[in-house]
């Protein structure tokens, strides 16, 4: 064979071998300064895209440009996108089982929270069988800080004090711990919080203080609790079935493998970040108080309410809530 044959017969070969890049959508109600984004989404993306030289790249929709707060699992559901941050608050109707891991009074830290959460996805139990049943995957686990209660005016610094004031939060268990507690809840997006303060419109709100800067709320608020433990939101970054099943395994491996180390990486980080926030909102004139021991025991009497209420509602859905749960918590003891 010539020389000039035997480069062409290379030349195709080489071709021949080449991988065609994928690129995926990705949408997120995030935005591109959020914690949650810097720590968490970003560096996820690009250690997939490192991982796999190129092989994996992403389109990046941000800030709920493709798909809001209440679309996130819709979103990859209905193709338009193939990558999602799937917001369980705002999912009570498809992901009902997973939403427990967001009930009050569970784990002490998010590294904790997050360990469960994941084995609960990875196991062979009833949230990981009704996660797959929505045909998506789970990548990255984000768990917020514990809710806090964020007040306009005086502090909602007793269970007396936060009876009878409109606090809005997210949905599925937030509600009904707002509820259990003698508030009257308001479903909202966190996007939504500080025009609904400002205006008066609510009292208050029950979130995470990891939200409050991002969203601007230390503007429109005057304290917040730091102690409390009302509950947490979850976000899962999570892939379409199909998509995922028709990726090489090599690939699987990347998106797995980044999303474990990114997402413990992040619940750590989280942790010690935490008595910063608090540092910056003093820094900024919102007043943050603990509760008394005493005031926690009498709040945890009825954070317990919550969580058997959410679980009664399910069964009576027909749902195996009592199992879910029971499931769970065997993650958060181990």
């Amino acid at each position: 064979m010539s020389s000039k044959a035997c480069a062409i017969a290379v030349a195709g070969m080489m071709t021949a071998t080449v991988v065609q890049a994928e690129t995926l959508i990705v949408t997120t109600n995030l935005t591109p300064s959020h914690w949650a984004s810097t720590e968490g989404g970003e560096p996820f993306l690009a250690c997939v895209k490192e991982r796999t030289e190129g092989q994996i790249d992403f389109q990046y929709y941000h800030s709920g440009q493709l798909a809001n707060f209440f679309e996130s699992l819709n979103a990859v559901n209905s193709g338009l996108a193939q990558v999602s941050y799937i917001v369980l608050a705002a999912q009570s109707d498809k992901l009902p089982l997973t939403g427990l891991s967001m009930l009050p009074g569970l784990g002490s830290s998010v590294a904790e929270v997050v360990g469960a959460t994941r084995a609960a996805l990875d196991g062979e139990g009833l949230i990981a069988q009704e996660y797959a049943s929505n045909n998506i995957v789970p990548l990255m686990v984000n768990v917020f800080p514990a809710y806090q209660m964020v007040s306009r005016a005086e502090p909602l610094d007793s269970l007396a004090a936060i009876r009878g004031k409109r606090i809005s939060s997210g949905g599925g268990p937030l509600l009904v711990t707002l509820n259990a507690l003698g508030a009257v809840p308001i479903e909202s997006a966190t996007s939504d919080v500080y025009l609904s303060m400002q205006q008066g419109t609510v009292d208050g709100s029950m979130l995470s203080l990891a939200s409050v800067k991002p969203y601007n709320l230390h503007e429109v608020m005057t304290s917040a609790s730091f102690n409390g433990s009302f509950g947490v939101a979850t976000g899962i970054w999570s892939i379409d079935r199909g998509v995922w099943d028709g990726l090489p395994a090599e690939q699987q491996a990347a998106l797995r493998d980044c999303g474990l180390e990114v997402e413990n990486r992040l619940a750590e980080w989280t942790d010690n970040w935490l008595a910063d926030v608090r540092t910056e909102l003093e820094g900024a004139g919102v007043t943050v108080f603990d509760y008394s021991p005493e005031e926690l025991t009498v709040i945890e009497d009825h954070l317990r309410e919550a969580r058997q209420e959410y679980i009664d509602r399910l069964s009576a859905r027909g749902l195996p809530a009592q199992e879910a749960y029971d499931q769970y918590i065997l993650g958060l003891s181990n």
